[in-house]
């Protein structure tokens, strides 16, 4: 099984990619294109280019109950304090999501999104490959919330690597998201799953900004044997989200 950490659902696409507009089944197609079977899914609350259009986690939970290889991952507005807490909580208990992306910004709101997360043992993501002063904020959250799962999306690609593997080496409770890294540069994913361990390493394709069967294709090329594969491709994922049989 192929499963994806990190792909998003924005209401318009990347042209260079996929065309100007983006809708599920177009999710859907790049998904079989890879044999992807399961995609853990974001919302885009924010446009990153003029004309890309918001979507919200209501808008996500329409889609998935039509598309049940989407899985939901709640994005709220930290701004919003308790309200934002709440509503993380709903697409949990109510919904179905099965991850968070977290914010590294110093609030209180995060902190508790850290520790409603982990008590409803649900994993988050949090973005890296800016500015290297997350990563202590990254190390910290790990401390102060030991049972909170934590998977770094880039894994600190293209030049924080190093920093993001001394903290994952650090803290059992963090895990690293292959996502653009194994389509770019695979040979940085092989020298992370050697330093950390096989069973630390998601597969992640930040589709539609990029192609999921490229980073199939990457970590393919690794050539980790088929065990090893099966497990950044799918195994890891299946454990850290509690989707095992």
């Amino acid at each position: 099984m192929i499963i994806c950490c990190e792909s998003y659902l924005p209401n318009s696409g990347n042209p260079y990619l996929c065309g100007d507009t983006f809708k599920p089944a177009d999710l859907i197609a790049l998904m079989d294109e890879a044999e992807v079977d399961l995609a853990l899914t974001i919302p885009a609350p924010e446009a990153s280019l003029p004309g890309w259009a918001p979507t919200d986690n209501a808008f996500l939970k329409d889609v998935i109950e039509r598309h049940p290889r989407i899985l939901g991952c709640c994005h709220v507005d930290i701004s919003r304090g308790d309200s934002a807490v709440d509503e993380f909580q709903k697409t949990v208990t109510d919904w179905g999501f099965k991850g968070l992306k977290l914010s590294t910004s110093p609030s209180e709101t995060v902190d508790k999104l850290a520790e409603a997360s982990a008590g409803l043992r649900v994993p988050v993501t949090i973005h890296t490959n800016g500015s290297e002063s997350i990563y202590p904020r990254i190390s910290q959250l790990a401390d102060d919330h030991p049972n909170l799962v934590i998977v770094m999306e880039h894994m600190g690609y293209r030049y924080h690597v190093n920093q993001a593997l001394e903290i994952t080496q650090k803290h059992p409770n963090i895990f690293l998201g292959s996502t653009v890294v194994a389509s770019a540069e695979p040979t940085v994913v092989l020298d992370a799953i050697e330093r950390v361990g096989v069973e630390r390493m998601l597969f992640g394709s930040n589709a539609p900004w990029a192609i999921p069967r490229f980073g199939v294709e990457g970590i393919r090329r690794l050539k980790l044997g088929n065990e090893e594969e099966s497990l950044v491709l799918g195994g890891n994922f299946q454990r850290i989200y509690g989707l095992e049989a």
